[in-house]
């Protein structure tokens, strides 16, 4: 089990103290000291809670600062177009029988926010793959490059996210089926990831996914580890899934560690396990670090390389998204900073 790293913490006592100006600048200062830790960490804990504010001047605070991190970004070499875009709250929905839930790896707007090559690693790679539906998402279309949530509520339960080094990950499992990176081992990556996104592109007619499971990103080449998309670790299967991937049903009743809850758990377990080699448990032990949460902080983190989930949230959690988004991930200035993230860097100043 592993924590948010120190580095990773940032105290906000100075957005609170001494002069105006003061804290105007605390803010900047904040935003640019978070930006290269956002890249080589994956993301930031911002602790507002322990200023013990109000609701609303803590919201006020972190829209704040999730502006100036944009800023200090473009800076960096983010495409200017870049916006911060306020989403609707989201209460924790919580299934049937469980007290809490776990939310299951994932990156935010998956229909569209994963991480795919850069044109600078992958020159044959068309941007409109860049999108796997264009319907029944939850979210809005926009790309979210980043993730930031605004805590309101921590609820009932431990309130706790989790993230998952989505580039150590793709790393991991190149060493394991001793795939050749060459000399460049982020862009042989990136294109491998590329290669593996196409093909369930091209795959959607027979397992109708509109979302890029976990396992289809690793190059799993079953239909039904590209047909199904978990994300509730204690939902079960709707008779539709049931019908139309007959093979889940008898994986759904045990998985590969014997210790998971919930029937997309124990089947999220086994495509664990058949994309890694390592089961969910044991993936978790390598992988998961845990980012508790107080009252009213903002977690920040890098959306496409870097995953993320729950883990024992209550219905009374509530969620306000802060993310930093485009409409339309193409162009120099984002190939530019698509690749300097397969790296855990930042482009540089314009």
């Amino acid at each position: 089990m592993k924590f948010t790293p120190a580095e990773a913490q940032f105290d906000c006592a100075g957005l609170v103290s001494g002069p105006q100006d003061r804290r105007e600048q605390a803010l900047d200062d904040l935003a640019t000291a978070s930006v290269d830790v956002i890249h080589r960490v994956g993301f930031a804990v911002f602790r507002i809670g322990r200023l013990r504010l109000g609701v609303e001047e803590s919201r006020r605070l972190s829209t704040a600062l999730a502006e100036r991190i944009r800023t200090a970004l473009i800076a960096r070499g983010v495409p200017a177009q870049t916006r911060l875009e306020i989403d609707r709250p989201q209460q924790t929905y919580v299934p049937e029988g469980f007290s809490t839930r776990t939310l299951l790896p994932h990156h935010d707007g998956q229909h569209c926010s994963y991480l795919t090559p850069s044109l600078q690693d992958a020159p044959d790679w068309d941007p409109a793959w860049r999108e796997f539906g264009s319907s029944g998402y939850t979210t809005t279309p926009a790309h979210k490059m980043y993730q930031g949530i605004f805590l309101p509520d921590v609820g009932e339960g431990l309130s706790v996210t989790t993230y998952y080094d989505w580039l150590g990950v793709i790393d991991d499992v190149l060493d394991r089926r001793g795939i050749d990176t060459g000399d460049d081992r982020s862009a042989t990556a990136a294109r491998w990831l590329g290669g593996n996104l196409r093909r369930g592109l091209e795959r959607q007619p027979e397992h109708g996914c509109a979302y890029p499971s976990f396992g289809a990103m690793l190059g799993l080449e079953e239909p039904l580890w590209h047909g199904l998309s978990f994300h509730h670790g204690e939902a079960v299967l709707t008779k539709e899934e049931r019908v139309r991937h007959p093979a889940a049903v008898p994986l759904s009743r045990r998985c590969a560690c014997g210790e998971c809850e919930g029937e997309a758990a124990r089947l999220f377990c086994h495509q664990v396990l058949m994309a890694t080699g390592l089961t969910w448990t044991q993936f978790r032990h390598r992988w998961e670090v845990l980012a508790p949460g107080e009252h009213c902080d903002l977690l920040f983190g890098h959306n496409l390389t870097m995953l993320h989930g729950g883990l024992a949230g209550g219905p009374g959690r509530i969620i306000e998204p802060l993310c930093l988004v485009m409409d339309t991930p193409a162009g120099p200035e984002y190939e530019r900073w698509l690749a300097a993230s397969w790296r855990r860097s930042l482009p540089g100043a314009h």
